[in-house]
Protein backbone atom coordinates (compact mmCIF):
# COMPACT_ATOMS: atom_id res chain seq x y z
CA UNK A 1 0.00 0.00 0.00
CA UNK A 2 1.31 3.51 -0.67
CA UNK A 3 1.64 6.01 1.57
CA UNK A 4 -1.35 8.19 -0.03
CA UNK A 5 -3.57 5.14 0.22
CA UNK A 6 -2.51 4.56 4.15
CA UNK A 7 -3.07 8.67 4.67
CA UNK A 8 -6.52 8.55 3.13
CA UNK A 9 -7.41 5.56 5.62
CA UNK A 10 -6.27 7.17 8.43
CA UNK A 11 -8.70 10.40 7.37
CA UNK A 12 -11.15 8.04 7.22
CA UNK A 13 -10.50 6.27 11.16
CA UNK A 14 -10.04 10.01 11.95
CA UNK A 15 -13.30 10.56 10.96
CA UNK A 16 -15.09 7.60 12.01
CA UNK A 17 -13.25 8.50 15.62
CA UNK A 18 -14.82 11.93 15.85
CA UNK A 19 -18.47 10.35 14.79
CA UNK A 20 -17.93 7.49 17.90
CA UNK A 21 -17.00 11.00 20.48
CA UNK A 22 -20.37 12.48 19.79
CA UNK A 23 -22.19 10.01 21.98
CA UNK A 24 -21.77 8.23 24.94
CA UNK A 25 -23.30 4.70 25.06
CA UNK A 26 -25.99 5.57 27.23
CA UNK A 27 -27.44 7.97 24.12
CA UNK A 28 -26.29 5.71 21.20
CA UNK A 29 -29.56 5.59 20.19
CA UNK A 30 -31.88 6.45 16.83
CA UNK A 31 -34.05 8.48 19.14
CA UNK A 32 -30.77 10.42 20.25
CA UNK A 33 -29.26 10.96 17.14
CA UNK A 34 -32.73 12.36 15.72
CA UNK A 35 -33.29 15.08 18.20
CA UNK A 36 -30.04 16.27 18.43
CA UNK A 37 -29.61 18.48 14.81
CA UNK A 38 -26.04 19.52 15.93
CA UNK A 39 -24.81 15.80 16.19
CA UNK A 40 -26.83 14.96 12.62
CA UNK A 41 -25.11 18.05 11.28
CA UNK A 42 -21.53 16.79 12.71
CA UNK A 43 -22.23 13.03 11.41
CA UNK A 44 -23.29 14.05 8.05
CA UNK A 45 -20.07 16.35 7.58
CA UNK A 46 -17.59 12.94 8.69
CA UNK A 47 -19.59 10.82 6.55
CA UNK A 48 -19.02 13.21 3.47
CA UNK A 49 -15.18 12.73 4.77
CA UNK A 50 -15.52 9.20 4.68
CA UNK A 51 -16.95 8.69 1.65
CA UNK A 52 -14.85 11.19 -0.29
CA UNK A 53 -11.44 9.04 0.65
CA UNK A 54 -13.13 5.70 0.13
CA UNK A 55 -14.10 6.72 -3.59
CA UNK A 56 -10.55 7.69 -3.78
CA UNK A 57 -9.44 4.70 -2.73
CA UNK A 58 -11.59 3.05 -4.73
CA UNK A 59 -10.56 4.48 -7.80
CA UNK A 60 -7.02 4.01 -7.25
CA UNK A 61 -7.58 0.55 -5.72
CA UNK A 62 -10.55 -0.94 -8.13
CA UNK A 63 -10.66 -3.91 -6.31
CA UNK A 64 -11.18 -2.66 -3.09
CA UNK A 65 -12.70 -5.04 -0.32
CA UNK A 66 -14.53 -2.91 2.17
CA UNK A 67 -18.07 -3.11 3.62
CA UNK A 68 -20.55 -0.43 2.19
CA UNK A 69 -18.48 1.75 0.43
CA UNK A 70 -20.59 1.96 -2.56
CA UNK A 71 -23.59 3.09 0.10
CA UNK A 72 -21.33 5.52 1.58
CA UNK A 73 -19.81 7.10 -0.96
CA UNK A 74 -23.27 7.32 -2.64
CA UNK A 75 -25.20 8.79 1.15
CA UNK A 76 -21.31 11.32 1.16
CA UNK A 77 -22.33 12.67 -2.45
CA UNK A 78 -25.93 13.22 -1.80
CA UNK A 79 -25.13 14.93 1.61
CA UNK A 80 -21.96 16.85 -0.64
CA UNK A 81 -24.49 17.87 -3.42
CA UNK A 82 -27.70 18.64 -1.39
CA UNK A 83 -29.72 17.28 -4.38
CA UNK A 84 -31.42 14.56 -1.70
CA UNK A 85 -32.68 14.21 1.05
CA UNK A 86 -30.76 11.87 3.45
CA UNK A 87 -33.08 10.37 6.25
CA UNK A 88 -31.98 10.03 9.96
CA UNK A 89 -32.73 6.21 9.62
CA UNK A 90 -30.02 6.31 6.35
CA UNK A 91 -27.72 8.09 8.70
CA UNK A 92 -28.15 6.17 11.63
CA UNK A 93 -27.72 2.88 9.52
CA UNK A 94 -24.07 3.66 8.63
CA UNK A 95 -23.39 5.18 11.95
CA UNK A 96 -24.33 1.89 13.87
CA UNK A 97 -24.32 -0.23 11.28
CA UNK A 98 -21.47 0.47 8.76
CA UNK A 99 -18.45 2.38 10.02
CA UNK A 100 -18.08 -0.07 12.98
CA UNK A 101 -17.49 -2.80 10.64
CA UNK A 102 -15.87 -0.12 8.19
CA UNK A 103 -13.28 0.70 11.09
CA UNK A 104 -12.20 -2.88 11.76
CA UNK A 105 -11.75 -3.82 8.05
CA UNK A 106 -9.38 -0.42 7.83
CA UNK A 107 -7.34 -1.50 10.91
CA UNK A 108 -7.21 -5.25 9.32
CA UNK A 109 -5.63 -3.77 6.11
CA UNK A 110 -3.28 -1.24 7.77
CA UNK A 111 -1.98 -3.80 10.25
CA UNK A 112 -1.70 -6.58 7.16
CA UNK A 113 0.47 -4.08 4.94
CA UNK A 114 2.46 -2.84 7.46
CA UNK A 115 4.24 -6.27 8.14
Amino acid sequence: MDDRTRAWLYEILKAIQEIESYFSDHQKNLQHFSKHLIKRRAVERNVEIVGFFLSRIARHIPDLKLSQVEKITDTSRRLRTGDAHVSNELLWDILANDLPRLKEEIHLMIIQTSQ
